[in-house]
């Protein structure tokens, strides 16, 4: 009896975490958290190519990586152009994750622009059964190619 209530204490005090691997660093409230997935001592990869991040683009947020090409709304920027994403919602590797609250502060996205066309035809078709009323309509809608060049994880780049 006495073990079952020491156990019960025990588990009281013990922070309680979905995986025991993962430890979490908080710098404030509106800052950015820091989820460590190995161990601090052992060295990130130096490549930086298996960093992902998730951005807000135009309402829209893309998970992205290094050479990605995301086909967002309409920008107003030429062709040919970088692009510099500063709304970063996520910075990720292998190593750690930095999450923002709600952006991650001096993160940010590069990426070329690539191309400025428009979309697949979406059709859109209404039918009133038994009325002989059909209607059939479609729409492009005008979206930005980019390109992903870089990126930088701002602060978290030495765990990141």
């Amino acid at each position: 009896m006495i073990a079952a209530l020491s156990r019960t204490a025990a588990r009281a005090t013990a922070p309680r975490c979905a995986a025991a691997h993962i430890t979490a660093w908080r710098a404030s409230s509106t800052a950015a958290t820091k989820v460590l997935h190995r161990d601090p001592e052992t060295p990130a990869p130096a490549s930086g190519g298996d960093r992902f991040a998730i951005v807000r683009l135009g309402g829209t947020q893309y998970k992205i990586t290094k050479d990605d090409v995301i086909v967002a709304e309409k920008l107003d920027v030429q062709v040919g152009a970088d692009l510099v994403i500063d709304e970063v919602l996520l910075v990720g590797s292998e190593a750690a994750t930095v999450v923002g609250r709600p952006t991650v502060p001096r993160a940010t996205v590069t990426c070329a622009v690539e191309e400025q066309t428009r979309d697949a035809k979406v059709v859109v078709f209404k039918k009133r059964r038994r009325q002989n009323s059909r209607r059939r309509n479609g729409h492009r809608r005008h979206v930005t190619l980019l390109r992903v060049l870089d990126i930088d994880a701002g602060d978290g780049s030495d765990v990141v």
